[in-house]
């Protein structure tokens, strides 16, 4: 009898989940000091998108491993372009998982 083993993608669905977070934090920082500049609002927005998009792709993943992980770089890329030094953490984190999905099989 042969096992065939499934590939777990829970590894990819947790980095993904937390660097949307660390994500979502820095958009509200960055809407919260829109105070002192106006444009600040619409980079915090911004980030905010690119999160939610972070975890759609953290989720899709589990369906299809190689569109999910495409999801999740283009999510950090945006996420570093928006809030770039806020965005540091969730940006290592999606930009991990969005690999690790590509490449493992």
């Amino acid at each position: 009898m042969v096992e065939e083993v499934q590939n777990s993608r829970i590894l990819e669905l947790v980095l993904g989940i937390i660097g949307s977070i660390f994500g979502l934090l820095g958009g509200l920082f960055a809407i919260f000091f829109s105070v002192f500049r106006s444009e600040a609002l619409y980079l915090g927005i911004s980030a905010i998108m690119a999160s939610i998009l972070g975890i759609i792709g953290a989720v899709y993943v589990r369906e299809n491993p190689r569109n999910g992980g495409i999801l999740l770089i283009v999510s950090a890329v945006w996420l570093l372009i928006s809030i770039s030094a806020v965005a540091i953490p969730g940006t290592i984190f999606l930009g991990i998982s969005g690999i690790l999905a590509i490449i493992r099989r």
